[in-house]
């Protein structure tokens, strides 16, 4: 087995660990200064609107919070509620001692006030209770930072540490292997439901995997719907409550929903408003019951696996199956007879606090991911939506970068009308590109070029729904507080949204602008969330980046999509387009394609017949010749392993005093190289190593940075006979020291 029950214990523990330190870190800190750095607000409630939001009053000076960000609403006895009283409490002994209710909130809007010195901010997701508590009076409530899930963990630690359980063993105790992922393609007009229940029906696990648009939510239901007219009990658990609402809206169930046969955990007044006949699961406990339809979050269904000693189910549907941990799976087998798994490999994973150093040294990243190993190493029946309703079929192009070109537009619409030159009316993806300072996560002149955008196209559209993206908090954080100052009015329109990309899988809308600052533009690179932040919009994606950005390493799908979005008709908007008249005829010049941009370093080599054009350095090379990257033509990149900066920093104190001395000036002249050309330094991933490869080996660390670069002609400078072996056997090539020195 690739895992022992220990090794998921050690792994769950760990996070378990990293997410009480970092909450811990903060709620220790004195409650005033939290609040002084925006991390924790207080305001006063006024009333609950037609949509079931709490509104509160909180004052302009206040950081205000971020729109759609998740907190923890806190009741306070007596004065306490207001912040003068707070003195150097720190914000856990506050709520230790003085806390009369709590509930998990989101921020849903801000709205300016007739007051000019306060403003507005609408709360969803409280609990009835909560909500009814509120209704007293003009309460002061404090919101601080949200509780992390460490009942989820430890929930998983006990189903992992049940040997017995025979339902969990064939997931957890999974032997690793190559299945190479090739599920059957399902077109818009296949019946999915048929072939999931009456073609596949004595499997105990199905794989389905949807891409952006394909209709996943819509199936689920038509598939829960299905199975209740058959009298089944049927569980569908998500990772998020809106995945549950969302599905609970879909036309499919509302007969169901009327009848009162579909039941939810943790429901809120704002959900219950907007559903009056969806039932509340009494006391989150499982309630399986043949003909009803229950949905639970993650969270709370793991804990029903806890307790559970039959299976209660008939049949359990796992949504945002690519958020669920390989041991939250293994727990979904102890729930239903029958387990569908519905998510999306290609899109964002569960977020994991554990140090990534320490994921790649224990090779966790298959607990981690737990639908991507599933689609690795296990032989369950297996299928595809292929047909993507959301875009057109220049979208569709783009975004088949990453899904080895097998997505197709089935959308009914694949054009739109606008006289704006910025967009293209067929689609998929718009490339703006401009100047940014580097480091600035907040670059003034992309914000005004998004807002102006933003604005002119509900000019033209005031219906269109517009998402604004990035990979940072920062930056969304300041991209919501300039358009609340410069739009006209109270606030800027319902349908902008402004957040970060992890938290809109799911989302679709006609426009969405994607913003890449200058400042860690491998972060906003990763595949799987550049997957993500650009398979959103119906019409386009506009993609506003530093003109400095293809100087980057660039995965290669996404640099596939990036070539795709460039020859297959696409703006690119870098300056004010030149237009050229005769007569009545206007010809509007947009730009030039300059492909060189894309290539890789290994492209450019062989246009250039010099096929070795970047060289990793081994620790003992650092060791014996410390100035050795200055004997590197600065023609050739270099990259250096994480692990061998680690390495010599460890070596300090180990070597004898020349070879102390030789690691220092190594180091220092790594430091000073690292400003003056071309040197990046790049983590391991073990995943890249063959089974029978030592995982936690430092050398075997070092060799899997070269297996990342082995398309693009890596060599691999190294004096250790061993590791020359390995790299040869795995097609990288390597040179000695010695043999280098004498070129």
């Amino acid at each position: 087995m690739k895992y022992t029950r220990e090794e998921y214990v050690r792994f769950l523990c760990t996070e378990l660990e990293a997410q009480e330190k970092s909450y811990e870190q903060i709620v220790k800190t004195k409650a005033t200064v939290l609040k002084d750095n925006g991390e924790v607000f207080v305001g006063m409630f006024q009333r609950i609107n037609e949509a079931g939001f709490a509104v509160f009053k909180v004052r302009n000076s206040e950081n205000m919070p971020r729109k759609n960000s998740f907190w923890s609403a806190v009741y306070l006895n007596g004065e306490m509620g207001k912040f003068r009283n707070w003195g150097d409490l720190s914000w856990n002994k506050l709520r230790e001692e003085y806390q009369r209710d709590f509930s998990d909130c989101l921020c849903a809007w801000i709205s300016k006030s007739e007051d000019s010195e306060f403003c507005l901010v609408g709360i969803k997701n409280m609990t009835i209770e909560f909500t009814e508590l509120l209704e007293q009076g003009k309460t002061i409530i404090a919101f601080g930072p949200k509780d992390p899930p460490l009942q989820y963990l430890l929930n998983l630690i006990q189903i992992v540490k049940d040997e017995q359980c025979q339902d969990t063993k064939p997931v957890l105790d999974f032997e690793e292997c190559d299945n190479q992922w090739n599920p059957r393609k399902i077109g818009a007009k296949e019946d999915l439901v048929f072939l999931l229940l009456d073609g596949h029906s004595n499997e105990k696990s199905i794989v389905v995997q949807g891409p952006p648009g394909t209709g996943k939510t819509t199936r689920m239901a038509q598939l829960a719907a299905k199975l209740l007219r058959e009298n089944k009990s049927v569980l569908v658990t998500a990772l998020t409550n809106q995945a549950l609402i969302e599905l609970a809206k879909k036309d499919d169930l509302q007969e169901f929903i009327e009848k009162r046969k579909v039941s939810k955990t943790s429901l809120t007044v704002d959900e219950k408003r907007e559903q009056p006949n969806l039932q509340e699961i009494k006391e989150n406990k499982c309630n399986a019951s043949s003909g009803y339809l229950s949905l639970a979050t993650f969270y709370l269904s793991s804990g029903w696996a806890v307790d559970v000693t039959d299976i209660p189910f008939d049949f359990v549907i796992m949504d945002e199956a690519s958020q669920a941990l390989l041991p939250m799976i293994a727990a979904s087998m102890k729930l239903g007879k029958r387990v569908i798994l519905i998510g999306d490999q290609k899109q964002l994973p569960p977020i994991a606090l554990t140090n990534e150093d320490t994921i790649n040294r224990f090779g966790w990243s298959d607990i981690i991911k737990g639908f991507q190993s599933i689609c690795s190493h296990f032989s369950f029946s297996s299928f595809m939506l292929s047909d993507t309703y959301r875009m057109t079929a220049r979208g569709a192009e783009c975004t088949g970068a990453f899904y080895n070109n097998e997505l197709h537009s089935v959308s009914e619409s694949q054009e739109f009308v606008t006289s704006i030159s910025d967009l293209n009316p067929k689609g998929g993806a718009v490339i703006k590109e401009m100047k940014m300072r580097v480091g600035d996560k907040n670059p003034q002149n992309a914000f005004d070029y998004i807002f102006d955008l933003a604005k002119r196209i509900l000019l033209e559209n005031s219906k269109a729904d517009i998402a604004v993206l990035s990979k940072f908090r920062e930056t969304t954080r300041q991209l919501q507080k300039y358009f609340t100052l410069k739009w006209d009015g109270k606030d800027y329109p319902d349908n902008i949204k402004i957040d970060t990309i992890d938290r809109v899988q799911g989302l679709t809308v006609h426009f969405c602008f994607f913003l890449i600052p200058n400042a860690s533009i491998r972060y906003s690179l990763e595949t799987e969330l550049f997957n993500v932040a650009t398979s959103r919009a119906m019409n386009n994606t506009i993609i506003v980046l530093p003109t400095t950005l293809y100087k980057e390493l660039i995965p290669e799908e996404v640099r596939n999509y990036l070539m795709k979005a460039k020859q297959g008709g696409g703006t690119s908007v870098s300056s004010q387009p030149k237009v050229i008249s005769s007569g009545d005829v206007h010809v509007k010049v947009i730009d030039k394609i300059d492909l060189s941009r894309f290539e890789t370093p290994k492209q450019k080599s062989v246009k250039s017949s010099a096929k070795r054009n970047l060289y990793i350095i081994d620790t003992n090379v650092f060791v014996n010749c410390p100035d050795i990257i200055s004997k590197i033509d600065e023609k050739y990149m270099v990259v250096l392993s994480a692990k061998v900066i680690d390495e010599l920093d460890k070596l300090k104190i180990k070597l004898n005093a020349t070879e102390r001395q030789n690691v220092e000036k190594a180091l220092r002249n790594i430091n000073r190289a690292m400003d003056k050309r071309d040197i990046k330094m790049e983590l391991s991933n073990v995943e890249l190593l063959p089974n029978d490869f030592n995982k936690k080996s430092s050398d075997n660390n070092i060799l899997t940075v070269a297996l990342k670069y082995k398309n693009e002609n890596p060599i691999l400078l190294t004096s250790d006979n061993g590791l020359q072996v390995k790299a040869k056997g795995l097609g990288v090539a390597t040179i000695s020291l010695k043999d280098f020195l004498k070129r």
